[in-house]
C-alpha cells in the first residue's frame, strides 16, 4: 500500500509492502521493517535494525507523529490530490530538513537542472540515510549547506526554482 504525505512543503511517498518479509520504501529507499500496534495510538517499530516507538494520532487529513520527544505534523494526500497538485506546484521551492540531521551528500550543484522526483541531497538521522527529492522540475538556485553539516529540523538545505 502506498501512502503519500506532505511534510514541511515536501511530498513523501511511503510504500508499505506487507507480507512474510515486510518492507517499507521511503522516498525510494527500501528497508526491512517490523511493527506492532501497542495500543490505539502507539506503535513499536524496528526499521533497518533500529528499534523506535512512535505515537500516531490521525485527525482527518492531519497525522501527528510523536517520535523521540519531538512532534512531527504530516498531511495525508490522496493519489488524485498528488497528481493534480503536482501540476500546480511551481515557482520557488525550499528543500528543508524534516528533522535534526547531518548532511551526507549534496547531489546537485547550484544552477544544475533537476527533474521532479530526482534526488537533490542525502541526509542522515537516527542512523538512517534519506534522499530528499525535488518536488518540481527546475534549477537549483541555491545550496545553503555543506556536506557534513549538522542541521535542525526545518532548516532550508536547497532552494529550487522552476523559473
Amino acid at each position: 500500500m502506498i501512502y503519500t504525505f506532505k511534510f514541511q512543503d515536501q511530498v513523501h511517498r511511503i510504500d508499505l509492502d506487507e507480507g512474510k518479509n515486510t518492507e517499507v520504501e521511503i522516498d525510494g529507499r527500501r528497508m526491512p521493517v517490523e511493527f506492532q500496534k501497542i495500543d490505539e495510538r502507539f506503535y513499536s517499530i524496528i526499521i533497518d535494525g533500529k528499534s523506535i516507538s512512535a505515537g500516531i494520532l490521525k485527525k482527518g487529513k492531519k497525522v501527528e507523529v510523536f517520535l523521540d520527544g519531538d512532534l512531527y505534523e504530516f498531511e495525508s494526500i490522496s493519489e488524485r490530490e498528488r497528481q493534480s497538485g503536482s501540476a500546480l506546484i511551481s515557482g520557488i521551492q525550499d528543500i528543508k530538513s524534516p528533522m535534526p540531521s547531518r548532511v551526507v551528500k549534496i547531489l546537485k550543484e547550484e544552477d544544475e537542472e533537476v527533474k521532479e522526483g530526482e534526488g537533490v541531497i542525502v541526509i542522515e538521522a537516527m542512523k538512517m540515510e534519506s534522499e530528499l527529492k525535488s518536488p518540481i522540475d527546475g534549477k537549483v538556485k541555491q545550496v545553503k549547506v555543506q556536506e557534513g553539516s549538522a542541521v535542525e529540523g526545518g532548516t532550508v538545505l536547497l532552494v529550487i526554482s522552476s523559473e
